[in-house]
């Protein structure tokens, strides 16, 4: 195995460079950067709830679409990252970019298992390296998972076009995950019939009975969950296309998923500039009208091409028609389409000539520089897991050494601002009331530059105000103040249920 493994890497000396340039990438000033706010308190309350109270969940956060929740599989990856971390939620990190590293390596699996090595080496660079897809990747929510099930579901698309039924088992897996990742991937199953149709051919009884086995296993926490309550997530997608979510519909939100679609594209190539040097949709059409040029050139059949349309197409409708607020990440899982269009004409260039050559690798070299130099002299802006980790840790600490038995919190902050706190505050065992309750009241202020007070501490732009002696009330109010419930475990967490 260990001899097996040593050979692969003699082999593909220059994939191994190409993992260890997005390694770096992907954990370059990684926990400085680790970006901590309502997600990330949300998933690790839910890690909690499995691993402290016991509790089998089936569904994970609530998602933006009123009565539809994102399924449990991201909560149990985590699980076993946070027991190493004595439940700290920095061990999200970990999982996080073990898959961000398989996506690199599966572009390359699966552009030279399709066209040819010299395609998947420059597809597995460019998904390595482009910053778009870097801070994507670096993000720890479930729909993080969205890139590897793109790369895989363009192989089983492409697989199918060619009549190569054998890959229906990997379609039953990624259809069941796609309620534990997100929605926005269902629309993409449009392209499975049409690639289907293309191939003139159909599947056996043994492929089709594997496909229906691995897509009941990877569906049965869904299954069960809407049998128990009465189908309330299938009921609330057919609604979401009859009752208004306040997304708008119609041309308007034609137009508007067109923009954000356009813009993506445009980032996916361009970020971190944002310099309209060619209008954004000149950009989204003019790759999509190079792959009847690479039709042309035979890397690719009219019968493959196709499908890749009709998943952008049916992405774009099923959004239009939904009143559902869309947001950038809804369309990321159409980036491997043009990314694998950017990587075959990008291959042609190369071969057309030595000129062609040195052409390609010097701008290859070219989008690796700058996006080095970029990402290490990035102005990031200090507010998330070590300046949320380090408040609380000064909190417990100060009120600790004061006496008090519980405290309250103040924020002093833009709304949405106020949250990424309160699982820390689980983690040190402190009792958090609101500010009324009578308790020695902390003040947290974000940015720091809204207020100022005595004994100020700084961690990064977030700022504690401790409470002043004049404020704080005498020892027999503090402690009436604490005989109530612990507000941090009992208020409400958007998007949490249990």
């Amino acid at each position: 195995m260990f001899k097996n493994i040593i050979q692969f890497i003699i082999r593909h000396k220059l994939l191994l460079l190409i993992l260890i340039i997005a390694l770096f990438f992907r954990t370059y000033a990684v926990v400085e950067r680790f970006e901590y706010a309502h997600d990330a308190d949300l998933f690790s309350w839910i890690v909690k709830d499995i691993v402290v109270n016991h509790h089998s969940r089936l569904i994970g956060q609530l998602t933006s679409a009123n009565g539809i929740y994102i399924g449990s599989f991201f909560y149990y990856l985590l699980i076993p990252f946070f027991w190493l971390t004595h439940m700290d939620p920095i061990g999200s990190i970990v999982p996080i970019t073990i898959i961000g590293m398989s996506t690199v390596f599966s572009y390359w699996w699966v552009f030279k298992k399709l066209f040819n090595p010299t395609i998947g080496f420059i597809a597995a660079f460019l998904y390595g390296t482009l910053l778009w897809t870097v801070q994507f990747d670096r993000h720890v929510y479930p729909s993080t998972l969205s890139n590897i099930w793109t790369i895989w579901f363009f192989y089983v698309v492409i697989s199918i076009s060619r009549g190569k039924y054998q890959v229906l088992p990997i379609l039953g897996i990624l259809i069941g995950l796609v309620w534990h990742i997100h929605i926005a991937l269902a629309p993409t199953l449009l392209t499975i019939p049409v690639a289907a149709m293309l191939s003139l051919k159909v599947p056996n009884i043994k492929q089709l009975f594997l496909f229906f086995l691995t897509l009941v296993i990877t569906s049965v926490p869904l299954i069960i969950f809407e049998t128990r309550h009465n189908f309330i997530q299938t009921i609330s997608l057919f609604n979401n296309f009859s009752v208004d979510h306040g997304g708008g519909s119609g041309l308007p939100k034609l137009n508007l998923i067109l923009i954000k679609l356009s813009s993506n594209i445009q980032n996916l190539i361009f970020y971190p500039s944002t310099q309209n040097i060619v209008p954004p949709i000149l950009i989204l059409t003019g790759i999509l009208l190079s792959g009847i040029f690479i039709v042309k050139k035979k890397l690719m059949h009219f019968k493959e091409l196709i499908p890749l349309y009709v998943w952008i197409t049916g992405v774009v409708l099923f959004f239009t028609f939904s009143s559902t607020i869309i947001s950038e990440y809804y369309f990321a899982n159409v980036e491997v389409v043009f990314i694998g269009i950017l990587s075959m004409l990008t291959y042609l260039v190369f071969k057309s000539s030595n000129a062609g050559k040195y052409f390609i690798l010097t701008l290859l070299s070219v989008i690796l520089i700058k996006n080095f130099i970029f990402f290490i002299t990035q102005d990031y802006y200090n507010k998330g897991y070590l300046e949320r980790k380090g408040v609380v840790e000064f909190i417990s600490k100060d009120s600790k050494e004061k006496g008090f038995s519980c405290i309250a919190v103040s924020y002093i902050t833009t709304p949405g601002e106020n949250v990424g706190f309160r699982y820390f505050f689980y983690l040190k065992n402190l009792h958090v009331n609101q500010p009324w309750s009578g308790s020695p009241v902390y003040s947290v202020v974000l940015p720091d530059e809204l207020a100022a007070g005595d004994n100020e501490v700084l961690f990064g732009h977030i700022k504690v105000i401790p409470p002043n002696s004049n404020q704080i009330k005498s020892p027999e109010e503090i402690k009436r103040s604490c005989s109530g419930q612990n507000s941090n475990l009992t208020d409400p967490l958007f998007g949490y249920t249990e």
